[in-house]
């Protein structure tokens, strides 16, 4: 037990460094949680005369981690409403289609120009897709845009994610380890996701008195708990079939949101988002082996240019192709730039199939320097507007006058 509140208690007091550092300067605290992760983990620089592996990964920093991701998805759903994601279905679908396509198509020439192989290129795809439900929220959070209108795009994009994370891990599972592609399989795990996703949506809308009534608690303690134990039970259920907990804490979010109880229940649980996201962020960082880099620096510094870029079409793509205009659809593209949780699982699937060893290490980097990089893009997307996007803008529109003319 000593050993435990020890090494929590050096966790919590390099966290707080990083957190007090990150207010200081006006930055992001995403990067530097994720560097100090690395820096002060398992797998930290260590010598005969120093060490710097001041905290282990424990079950215990594992579960508040995983507590932080519940708690930062569930307040973006708290946020909108179930109603609002069901009005802007087809929209939100269309979008994430398109999304999801252009990235998984650049995912694809990536991993050909690097591999040549299509089991090798199909995981690179996979890993250089998918957006980090954690980052994307956080920096909606820091960065005060929960209530903006292309928010509400941003969240219809991570939901049709995870239905595509569905059928793609069913696919590539069974044509890794299998020796097959289990199209069928895929396509039946897509199905009860979306099927779950829709259905929660749908009754979300017409439970909203019902919940009224049960959250109707005057006192804190009691109205704090319900609401946690409801936020675990949908988590629980997500998984148990398969959907990311993650995106079960936010429907849960979506749902509550119908309630009068919304506001009330946004201002209790966003000191824990802050507390245990933070976690997450560091813990994030110890599982990083930086020693195990050298040979996948190119194709990490690569792969991240074409994200960058590609995502800044993509994301702008999409969001013009559902009415957004001008900053806005720069905010989408900067802001879903970040890769996190779902490439390491990827990368660890090659793994367990005996593919190439570089691609573990390359996932890791590629997220880290994202991670980095992700904040600073999303924190600037008013000057790329104005800078890359307003003159073509502006330009397009005197050619249309011209016309008109």
């Amino acid at each position: 037990m000593a050993d435990s509140i020890t090494n929590l208690t050096v966790a919590f007091v390099v966290i707080s460094a990083a957190v007090l550092v990150a207010r200081k300067f006006r930055f992001s605290a995403i990067p530097l949680l994720v560097l100090l992760g690395i820096l002060c983990g398992p797998y930290a620089p260590h010598g005969t005369w120093f060490d710097l592996r001041l905290v282990e990964p424990t079950e215990s920093t594992a579960l508040l981690g995983r507590l932080g991701v519940l708690l930062l998805l569930f307040y973006l759903g708290l946020e909108f409403s179930a109603s609002r994601v069901v009005q802007g279905g087809v929209t939100l679908a269309k979008g994430g289609s398109i999304y999801v396509g252009l990235n998984f198509l650049r995912g694809v020439a990536l991993g050909w120009l690097f591999f040549h192989s299509w089991p090798e290129t199909l995981v690179v795809a996979g890993i250089t897709t998918i957006s980090s439900s954690a980052i994307v929220t956080k920096l909606l959070v820091d960065l005060k845009r929960t209530a903006n209108p292309e928010t509400e795009l941003i969240l219809g994009i991570l939901v049709f994610e995870d239905a595509f994370i569905a059928v793609y891990l069913s696919i590539l599972s069974g044509y890794l380890l299998a020796g097959q592609t289990s199209l069928l399989t895929g396509l039946l795990g897509g199905l009860i996701t979306v099927t779950f996703i829709s259905v929660l949506l749908l009754l979300g809308r017409r439970m909203g008195p019902y919940l009224d009534r049960w959250l109707n608690i005057r006192s804190g303690e009691p109205f704090i708990v319900v609401s946690f134990t409801l936020l675990l039970v949908m988590a629980y259920l997500a998984e148990k079939i398969h959907v990311t907990e993650a995106v079960g804490a936010l429907l849960m979010g979506l749902v509550l949101a119908e309630t009068s109880h919304a506001r009330r229940l946004i201002q209790l649980v966003t000191p824990m988002r802050d507390l245990f996201g933070a976690v997450f962020f560091f813990t994030f960082g110890m599982g990083i082996d930086y020693r195990a880099f050298a040979p996948a620096v190119w194709l990490a510094m690569v792969a991240v240019a074409a994200t960058v870029a590609g995502n800044l079409l993509a994301g702008w793509v999409t969001a013009w192709v559902c009415g957004y205009r001008g900053r806005a659809a720069v905010n989408v593209a900067c802001t879903i730039m970040a890769r996190g949780e779902f490439a390491v699982i990827v990368a660890g699937l090659a793994a367990g199939a005996g593919m190439a060893g570089i691609l573990q290490p390359f996932a890791a980097l590629y997220i880290l320097l994202l991670a980095l990089i992700s904040p600073g893009l999303a924190r600037r997307s008013r000057w790329i507007y104005e800078t890359l996007v307003k003159p073509w803008e502006t330009k397009r529109e005197r050619e249309k006058q011209a016309v008109a003319g």
